[in-house]
């Protein structure tokens, strides 16, 4: 399926370009309603149903691949619906960062993977970063939702879960009678495969630790725009402290001075974004965030300007 970028435009959001930071979702709406999301949406057909069938609430889907956006769009175009917003990007930083302690009505997992191996752990939603922001962003009398078709990640959600003294979690249900199925969920069902679903109320709110700033970003200050060789010796360096990782992919050449294509890592939440050398007509020279794609601003998004500014004023790193 080809981009439509009218659509695209109508329903996709990018809150990093957003002001303040979590969003106030009441503007972006234009009204007061309760907010639930929708994690790994896939192809779009649940969530235009839901959004469909419950117009006094406002949905944000929040989905990784760029595909599932694409295939999303038309089903929510062709339900004309006014009350969905789509994002891209990782959900378990994300959930977090973008939604205001206890705004949530509704947060709903349908068939994620589940991550069978040990060393994945850390990705399942019963994982202690996950339920840490389920405990601050669902609203008192919300609900999490999840849904899958692998029972003994149903089985250790819900006693995880359950066990943890923030919530109230339901047993596993066995094949729950669900008004409307997903092509999968349905082709599923017909193979004899079982669906199991867990949910889950917070009983005890409690506020999780942020890493997205509303604060601006600082502006680095060089004495001159940087020759060749100091520019592209970045390439490819990679430094790490105890709280980001700042790796220099590519460097080149532009009209106004220079663009650094850097990946910064905030624990493990990557963001691939440019600085930019830019000469002014004032004389000043500075290095300062691309805006296309502009990143959300982290510790380590603010510490790569000074980090790379004195890389290119030949400072120690």
């Amino acid at each position: 399926m080809k981009p439509r970028p009218d659509l695209l435009q109508r329903f996709l959001l990018h809150p990093a370009e957003l002001d303040p930071c979590p969003p106030d979702w009441q503007a972006v709406f234009g009204r007061q309603a309760p907010l639930a999301v929708e994690i790994g949406f896939g192809g779009g057909e649940y969530m235009a149903w839901q959004a469909g069938r419950k117009l006094d609430t406002d949905f944000v889907g929040i989905e990784l691949p760029p595909d599932c956006i694409v295939h999303g769009v038309p089903h929510l175009a062709e339900a004309a619906l006014s009350n969905v917003r789509l994002i891209q990007g990782d959900a378990r930083y994300l959930l977090r960062e973008l939604f205001a302690p206890q705004s949530l009505s509704h947060v709903l997992m349908q068939f994620p993977m589940p991550w069978p191996k040990e060393k994945h752990a850390k990705h399942r939603v019963y994982s202690p970063h996950f339920a840490a922001t389920l405990a601050d962003v669902l609203a008192p009398d919300g609900c999490f939702e999840l849904v899958t078709d692998q029972d003994w990640y149903a089985n250790e959600t819900a006693a995880i879960l359950g066990a943890d003294g923030r919530f109230e979690t339901s047993a596993v249900e066995v094949n729950p009678e669900r008004p409307f199925k997903t092509r999968y969920e349905t082709k599923w069902l017909e193979e004899g495969r079982s669906i199991y679903r867990v949910t889950a109320k917070v009983v005890r709110f409690e506020l999780a630790p942020r890493i997205f700033t509303d604060q601006p970003m600082d502006i680095f200050r060089l004495n001159s725009v940087p020759e060749s060789d100091t520019a592209q010796a970045l390439a490819g360096q990679k430094h790490r402290s105890d709280e980001f990782i700042l790796e220099i992919k590519d460097v080149y050449q532009s009209a106004s001075g220079w663009l650094i294509g850097v990946v910064v890592s905030d624990d493990a939440f990557a963001q691939r974004f440019h600085l930019e050398v830019v000469a002014k007509r004032d004389g000043r020279v500075l290095l300062k965030i691309g805006q296309v794609p502009r990143p959300y601003f982290t510790k380590g998004v603010r510490a790569s300007i000074e980090l790379v500014g004195r890389l290119l004023s030949g400072e120690p790193a």
